[in-house]
């Protein structure tokens, strides 16, 4: 099958990009990605040798006007989809307005979350915390978005949602009903992530430095564990991942941060390499994203027998099993260190925990993901 595919932004190194990756690499069908921001030196080198079709450009700035101008564009935006037997639109939002145009065939949604700032109620409640003079323009925002959206998602012809999490908000938001929608999980290269089963002495925190992804709680927590633990002095946190231009003054917050706190790396926009032997040595893996949408990091971890300490909120609670294969906390320094010490004093239950967590992670391999869409497309094909 001739498979068309559209997620509006290509230009970092998120999940999303790395599902769009493994989906077209191992489907026996022929896909061309559609965008209408692609940015291949911002994302991973892999779609240098994608087939790609740059639609009419719209900016990255995720300003009120910004998204005013981008969701414009793409509900006039049309695909020649003659050669094509389906559209799989990649979903956080915006992406969903290109079905006005373009649902003469089938339309399948894969949502990574309906638009984040709207329908998380955890991120929404920070956002309007720091924000509350943009409340009124806010509520209005939402309210016009979630009228041209819900008729946008009329044009699907089924949906997946990454998580139980996702598909609850889309419930919700009453953008489609339970039965035109499923749970899929995406996952990881279990065959390319192997364990080294070697524990130095670093937490590591991988993650994408933006101000939803709550990496200052790392840094709180790092500090509150060497306080009340001076005994371990040895041992390091390192965080790292992407920093994009949107992301520059919350990037200088976090350095703010970690001045005077002993042990702490902060290295933005890591390459690939170096980051796989971070993954593979490191003591044990932090992620402090409030209310996650289903969350790579945590599956990763696992995959290379790390011993994970998640937020007990939003898709974690999917994948971990507390005590088991990894950590669920509240979102508290004070939480997070007292099990980061439980780990610190304890190998052993690092390497049981370890092995757990890489048992558990094989039923994630991208491969499950890749064949399970790849039958449903069969199946609709006329």
């Amino acid at each position: 099958m001739k498979i068309a595919l559209y997620y509006p932004w290509i230009y970092l190194k998120s999940g999303i990009e790395r599902t769009i990756l493994e989906l077209t690499k191992r489907s026996r069908h022929d896909w061309t990605v559609f965008t209408s921001h692609f940015d291949p030196e911002g994302t991973f080198s892999e779609f240098k040798g994608k087939k790609i079709v740059e639609l009419k450009k719209i900016p990255v700035d995720r300003s009120y006007l910004g998204v005013l101008k981008a969701a414009v564009t793409i509900i006039f935006q049309k695909i020649d989809m003659g050669q094509y037997d389906a559209l799989y639109v990649h979903s956080e939002g915006l992406g969903d307005f290109i079905t006005f145009r373009n649902h003469a065939k089938p339309v399948i949604c894969f949502c990574h979350t309906p638009l984040k700032i709207i329908h998380d109620p955890c991120i929404r409640s920070v956002y309007l915390k720091n924000n509350m003079l943009k409340a009124p323009v806010f509520t209005a925002f939402s309210l016009i978005f979630n009228f041209i959206d819900r008729l946008a998602w009329k044009n699907y012809y089924h949906v997946f949602c990454v998580s139980q999490e996702v598909k609850s908000r889309a419930l919700k938001a009453q953008l489609a009903q339970s039965k035109d929608m499923e749970v899929i999980y995406r996952g990881v290269d279990t065959q390319a992530m192997q364990p080294t089963w070697k524990y130095e002495n670093y937490f590591l925190h991988p993650t994408r430095i933006k101000w939803w992804k709550n990496v200052g709680l790392s840094i709180r927590a790092f500090e509150e564990f060497k306080k009340a633990n001076p005994d371990f002095k040895e041992f390091k946190l390192i965080i790292t991942g992407q920093v994009d231009k949107g992301s520059n003054a919350y990037y200088k917050y976090i350095l703010d941060m970690r001045k005077g706190g002993l042990g702490i790396e902060i290295i933005p926009n890591i390459s690939e390499e170096n980051l796989t032997g971070l993954y593979k040595n490191c003591y044990a893996v932090l992620n402090t994203t409030l209310n996650e949408d289903w969350g790579l990091v945590p599956l990763e971890a696992m995959a290379y027998g790390k011993p994970v300490i998640a937020v007990n909120q939003g898709g974690p609670k999917e994948s971990i099993v507390h005590n088991k294969n990894g950590f669920l906390v509240e979102p508290t320094a004070k939480g997070f260190a007292e099990v980061m010490a439980l780990l610190a004093e304890n190998k052993g239950l690092v390497l049981d925990i370890g092995k757990e967590a890489r048992a558990h992670s094989l039923k994630y391999d991208w491969s499950n993901f890749v064949n399970y869409i790849d039958a449903y497309l069969e199946s609709i094909k006329t």
